[in-house]
């Protein structure tokens, strides 16, 4: 499946995508996956994969009003649903492709990718961009709230453009990310939570 496929799939299914996530468990869950980003006040963050800004009200929270947020997603559909739901209000949020990010290099403090890695269809290419634009030291966290076997799992049950979008196994992921610029690489990889961190050297 190509771009455009997904494309379409995303754009069809975002008016119910954050269907899951309005439980007080599952807030729990992402503010403490927020947590795990080491972010400080006044930090500059760029979402990749936004989808419909589920991670963006924790960001802010964490970052603070001084903190620079900004958010990016291929799907223009998920995006206008971030809109309208006025997660985005202080966030500058645009359409984009991962391996093609419209910003300088060393602008960021951290880049965060939540349940969108998997979704890359060149996964070298998209972590060099995310790196690209992170400052020296600046850090990159790609996280999800299942494991890389759950996540896989998951893709394959829900099949077509997405069937077979995999999320690397641990070891793999981090070659990938050593080969991108990425050092002090951590991994979680357990039932209901995977977070791979790295920094750029």
């Amino acid at each position: 499946m190509g771009m455009e496929d997904r494309k379409t799939f995303f754009d069809r299914h975002a008016a119910s995508w954050d269907d899951r996530f309005h439980s007080a468990e599952e807030q729990a869950r992402l503010a403490e996956l927020v947590d795990s980003f080491g972010l400080a006040a006044g930090d500059a963050v760029l979402d990749v994969g936004t989808g419909t800004g589920v991670l963006l009200p924790f960001l802010r929270k964490t970052i603070g009003h001084r903190g620079r947020l900004a958010a990016m997603d291929f799907s223009f559909r998920m995006l206008q649903h971030a809109a309208e739901r006025r997660k985005v209000a202080d966030a500058t949020i645009f359409n984009a492709s991962v391996e093609s990010i419209p910003f300088c290099s060393g602008r960021f403090d951290c880049v965060t990718c939540f349940a969108a890695f998997p979704h890359f269809p060149d996964k070298a290419k998209a972590l060099l961009e995310m790196v690209r634009i992170l400052r020296p030291g600046g850090k990159l966290a790609i996280a999800h709230l299942k494991s890389s076997d759950e996540i896989n799992h998951l893709h394959g049950q829900i099949g077509g453009a997405v069937a077979h979008d995999r999320l690397p196994d641990p070891e793999a992921l981090r070659l990938l990310m050593e080969d991108s610029g990425l050092i002090d690489i951590s991994m979680v990889n357990e039932p209901g939570r995977f977070i791979a961190l790295g920094r750029k050297a």
